[in-house]
């Protein structure tokens, strides 16, 4: 299990600039800037804006992200039997997800590592996901 935490901002590119300063690079971002994944010596970090619809609106609100590397179905699960809840599995063109509210009361997302998704291009993915 990885996990990544994600930071909502209100400028994707003016951000990434920032952390470039900080020793993260860029390693994956859509073309719609609404997004950018970060990687340094020690770890990642997510972009995501602020603005977009259904993400934090609060700009400099965190989240974590957590990318496992088994099925979903079975972690979903192990949580709803431990009494947690999690949505319904979305499929993305990222990937598969669902989320779960931690006994904080805090939204945590957790993906499905998907290796062979994630060697094709975020653009190629974009684009077939809009296709009608």
């Amino acid at each position: 299990m990885r996990i990544t935490p994600i930071r909502y901002v209100r400028d994707i590119e003016t951000s990434n600039r920032f952390y470039a300063m900080l020793g993260l690079t860029e390693q994956a971002a859509a073309t719609s800037g609404t997004w950018a994944e970060l990687r340094g010596d020690g770890g990642g970090l997510g972009l995501h804006i602020a603005a977009a619809p259904s993400t934090h609106l609060d700009a400099g609100a965190v989240s974590l992200q957590f990318t496992s590397d088994e099925k979903l179905e079975p972690l979903a699960g192990r949580l709803a039997s431990a009494g947690f809840a999690p949505s319904a599995i979305i499929d993305e063109t990222f990937g598969r997800f669902f989320t779960v509210t931690d006994p904080d009361g805090y939204v945590l997302q957790v993906n499905e590592a998907d290796e062979e998704l994630q060697s094709i291009s975020y653009e190629t993915r974009e684009s077939a996901a809009l296709k009608p």
